[in-house]
């Protein structure tokens, strides 16, 4: 900014008007308003510099904390700007401000890559919701330009074609159970999910969990989940459970 009204003040004091500085500098980025209030500042103050402000001092984005920021962001760029935000006490609209307007920083999408590897394993849920997919919307790198961002960082291998494997898992408060991986090619109706899931995984490790037997089973609206079959096997074999 202020190499930009150096040059209109070299030349201003040549004598030109406003408009002629305008057209002379108008191909370096310099707009009509940044000319006129630059020579406004030269006849009020006889300077470039800004004028003292007035007004309450700043509390937020102070010199110590734009710097404090600027390195944590080259420590790791992939911080979010609410994280950031939560660290620092402060609200995210004055976060991304420092890192947007103070930084110059923009907020990167990763590219996803193709990546055809026939023995990697992408894991699901069961309702085929994909465990390692990432979220271009939320996962963002703050730098000046893209080809400041490592290759490794600034972008996501995606795979073609992968195989899946469904899982069946259950955490809780005390603790988890173990996973139980069904076999490629079987459907999860509801006899399947009561016998290989609710019996021989959940009943077997949940004693070690709750010895008291004082637990709730929540599980989603499955089709094999919410069948009758399941929910009288849940009122037969559990203290209690919400089914969504």
């Amino acid at each position: 900014m202020n190499s930009d009204r150096l040059i209109v003040q070299k030349y201003f004091q040549r004598g030109l008007t406003g408009g002629q500085i305008f057209r002379h500098v108008k191909q370096l980025g310099i707009t009509r308003n940044g000319v006129y209030r630059t020579i406004s500042r030269l006849r009020d103050t006889g300077s470039i510099q800004d004028r003292p402000r007035t007004g309450r001092p700043r509390t937020c984005r102070t010199k110590e904390r734009i710097k404090r920021i600027r390195e944590k962001i080259r420590r790791n760029p992939e911080r979010s700007a609410r994280k950031l935000a939560m660290e620092e006490d402060i609200d995210n609209r004055s976060m991304r401000r420092i890192l947007q307007i103070d930084l110059g920083l923009i907020p990167y999408k990763k590219r996803m890559l193709c990546l055809l590897l026939a023995h990697i394993i992408i894991l699901s849920y069961q309702r085929d919701s994909n465990v390692m997919k990432y979220n271009r919307q939320n996962n963002r790198i703050y730098a000046l330009s893209i080809e400041d961002i490592p290759e490794n960082i600034r972008t996501v291998q995606r795979f073609q074609h992968s195989g899946s494997t469904m899982v069946w898992g259950a955490v809780s408060y005390n603790g988890k159970i173990p996973l139980k991986f069904i076999e490629q090619g079987v459907k999860i109706n509801a006899k399947h999910y009561q016998n290989e899931i609710l019996r021989s995984t959940l009943m077997p490790n949940i004693s070690t969990l709750y010895s008291d037997n004082q637990w709730i089973f929540q599980q989603d609206s499955a089709p094999a989940h919410k069948a009758k079959s399941t929910q009288q096997w849940l009122v037969d074999n559990c203290p209690d459970f919400i089914s969504s």
